[in-house]
């Protein structure tokens, strides 16, 4: 499955972008690429990378292979990794995490437990990755006001 936000629907016809569904899964299995590896791949590949899942250890495992494979073939060495992020980090449904709590509460109404509870897992991180963006800070209250819409 592939999630797509409203606030970077202009990157999906080309992905000339890493979507955020993507970057969640690049965290989730500790893979680092960069934008000019990502456009380095074919539209269709890209697509491949939004695409597939990470759901299971061997879906995860998979992902990495081929990012791998990808950056050997495109780079002419294996890719980069680092610790995976704990998806812990955002997906605790009982406690909001404090970079949202801080964030939602300076720029709108601060994000309640029922919401974040109600809120799937890839929404948490869109959120969580959006509240510590220092480059597009925007992002955030568009996610948010997003969610909120849609009851996510």
């Amino acid at each position: 499955m592939f999630h797509r936000y409203q606030h970077e629907a202009d990157l999906y016809p080309s992905l000339s972008r890493i979507p955020l569904h993507v970057r969640m899964k690049l965290d989730l299995t500790g893979i680092k690429i960069s934008l000019k590896d990502w456009a380095a791949f074919s539209i269709e590949v890209r697509h491949v990378l939004c695409h597939l899942p990470i759901e299971s250890e061997e879906e995860r495992k998979v992902f990495s292979d081929y990012l791998d494979f990808l950056s050997k073939k495109h780079r002419g060495s294996p890719v980069p990794t680092t610790l995976a992020l704990p998806s812990s980090l955002w997906n605790n449904a009982q406690q909001v995490p404090e970079p949202i709590a801080a964030k939602s509460a300076a720029e709108s109404t601060p994000v309640t437990l029922e919401e974040w509870q109600r809120w799937k897992s890839y929404h948490r991180y869109a959120l969580y990755k959006t509240a510590l963006s220092k480059s597009e800070p925007e992002h955030f209250s568009a996610l948010l006001r997003e969610l909120r819409e849609t009851r996510g």
